[in-house]
Order: C-alpha cells, then structure tokens, then sequence
C-alpha cells in the first residue's frame, strides 16, 4: 500500500480557499476532488478526531466506550447510501453525505473495521452512561422492565478499547479509503476543510507527512459577496459570490452586521497562532496580486520543484480572480461598510 500525503486547504467561509484548491488542480501528483465535496468526518462531532481525543489523549472507561459507539454511529449515517426509493430506514438514517458512493461502497466496512481495531474485549454489565443515548419512550421501557425484575435483561455490551496505536492505525485507514478513489500515480490527496483551521496540530500529528494551507480574507469583501440578503438591490446582487444562491453562505450571519462582525472576530481570533511549519497561512488578496511570489511559497512548503506546476493558469487565473478582490468598493451601503472597517480594523487588507 502506497502511502498517500494529505493536504488540508481551509478557510473561515468565503475566504477564497476554492481559489487555493482550484490552484493545486494544476499541479502534477495531486489528487483534488469535486469542489463540493468535503470530508467532514474528520472533524464532526462523533466523528475520527473526537474518536482519537477519547481513546489516545483523554482515555477513560466510560469516554472511550461512548466515543467508540458514536463513531459508528455517525459512520453509518454519514456513509448511508440509499439506492431505492422503498429503503425507507436509510433515507430516514442517512444525512445526505453517502460516503459509501463516494469511495465504492467501501466506506462503512473500512470505517466499522477501523474502530473495531482497537476493541480488546467486551463482556456484558449494567451500564447506565448509554442511557443519555437514548430516546426518553427507550429510558421510560428499561425503567419499566427494571421494575417489573427484568433487570438481567437491561445488561448491556461494554468495550473496552486501547488506542495506543490509534495515529498509525488512522492513517492506514484514510490511507486505504482513499486509494479507492485516487489513481495509482498520484501521492498526495487534497482535503477541503477537513481539519478546520482552528487546532489542526492533532491531525497534523496523527496523519504523517501532512499540511495545512488556511486562506483568509479582506472582511468587507467576505460581508459584500456572502450576503444572503434578497432586497439587495440590482447592482450590489451582482456583488455576490457566483455560488451564492441566497440560503448556502447563511452560516456567515451576514444578514446581521453586527453579528458578522462577532462571528468573523471570534473565528479569526481562534485560528491557529502557532509557529508549526506544517502550516501555511495565505491571504485570497495575496494569492490574486501576488501570483507568482505565493506560488513559489507553496512550492516551497508542499517541497515540490517548479515543474511539479504543469498546468498554470489552467484553473486558477488570478488575471480573472482581480474582480473578486476588493469588491466592497462597488456597495452602495457605505454606512455598513465603515462598521465593519471601525469594528475589523486589524484584519482589513490595505490598499
């Protein structure tokens, strides 16, 4: 099996990290996937790093269990793929991801044998933590067959699960899932936002040889082109980014100024600050007017030679990216935009 490098390309919402990843299409040994497509069971609730925070850096009896049980959980209902209509159970289970398509129906069976790696045994007990799993009708049966001395039936399986070896196991495993869907001469696969930018350094460690690439940008261009504002009027809709569809950048809070500013204060604050050289942090503005100087710096930092770009300009075009920056010179709200640059000061791109 060939080992695969992983590179995460982050950002903090409509920051410019399509630019970043469109950028790397262009270079040769690289694996980038659909634009749309994130793997975000890395970092959900439940999903691979909660897993490896309860069994390698936090263990206890009680945490390792719940986290093993929500692991498989969340693997289920994220890689259910649905592929009837009358397969009620998993549209109901499902929540849309269907990584099992994704990667050939191999996701749940490389992910369930996964976590049942670090399984050293199991034996049957009375165990009352699973019960703030259960529904209240589930809490409401067992204390009902408790009183009626049905109380041996109420035993439930325990596992007990040693993640010494969790880092090495968990890169085998990423390692072979995506070898399902990269090609043979390819060494190195890209993530959108799989680690998030915030506290990458435990994934960094457990997935060998990997990186981070964190895009951020001017907050009056993040606020002009993310508004899902429909009385927008004619000429500041046209500001918008092309994938805004008016719903899909809600999650930027932009219909609020104030609460934009809080939220983009708060994550900008909680990115990583640290001086770990698996990561590199690039501005979009950058990236647009300072082509040639940022492309050598991610040359440098993913030490590949200059002929590794073999397509330049092919998928990122910063010739073409130029309209995209400083686009809050055209809104028509100017009172909005002197809120955001008395309340952002600091993170503003200067002229």
């Amino acid at each position: 099996m060939t080992n695969l490098g992983f590179i995460d390309v982050s950002g903090v919402g409509n920051s410019g990290k399509s630019a970043a990843v469109d950028l790397l299409r262009e270079f040769d040994g690289i694996f980038v996937p659909n634009f749309q497509f994130e793997f975000d069971f890395l970092r959900v609730r439940g999903g691979l790093l909660d897993l490896r925070h309860a069994l390698l850096e936090d263990w206890s009896p009680v945490r390792s269990h719940a986290a093993f049980k929500a692991f498989l959980k969340v693997a289920s209902r994220m890689g259910r793929n649905p592929r009837a209509w009358w397969d009620v159970p998993a549209w109901i289970e499902s929540t849309s991801q269907r990584y099992d398509r994704h990667f050939f129906e191999s996701f749940q069976g490389l992910t369930q044998s996964f976590a049942r790696s670090f399984v050293i045994g199991s034996y049957f007990a009375e165990w009352p933590y699973d019960d703030l799993c259960s529904s209240p009708v589930q809490v409401f049966m067992r204390k009902f067959i408790r009183r009626l001395g049905g109380r041996r039936k109420l035993l439930r399986e325990v596992f007990l699960l040693d993640g010494t070896d969790f880092d090495k196991q968990a890169y085998a495993y990423l390692t072979q899932l995506f070898q399902k869907v990269v090609p043979k001469n390819i060494n190195r696969v890209i993530l959108n936002n799989g680690f998030e930018p915030f506290n990458p350094v435990p994934f960094l460690d457990m997935l060998d040889g990997s990186r981070q690439i964190v895009v951020t940008r001017d907050p009056r261009d993040v606020y002009v082109s993310g508004q899902n504002n429909h009385h927008a009027n004619a000429a500041d809709k046209k500001l918008f980014a092309f994938d805004n569809d008016g719903l899909n950048k809600s999650f930027l809070a932009a219909d609020d100024i104030e609460l934009f500013v809080r939220r983009y204060r708060l994550y900008h604050q909680h990115l990583f600050q640290g001086t770990d050289k698996r990561v590199l942090r690039l501005r979009f503005e950058d990236l647009v007017l300072d082509y040639e100087s940022v492309v050598a710096r991610v040359l440098a930092f993913l030490d590949l030679p200059p002929e590794k770009h073999v397509s330049p300009r092919l998928n990122f075009d910063p010739t073409r990216s130029r309209e995209n920056v400083g686009v809050w010179r055209k809104y028509s709200k100017h009172t909005e935009l002197r809120f955001i640059e008395a309340q952002l000061e600091e993170f503003l791109v200067s002229d």
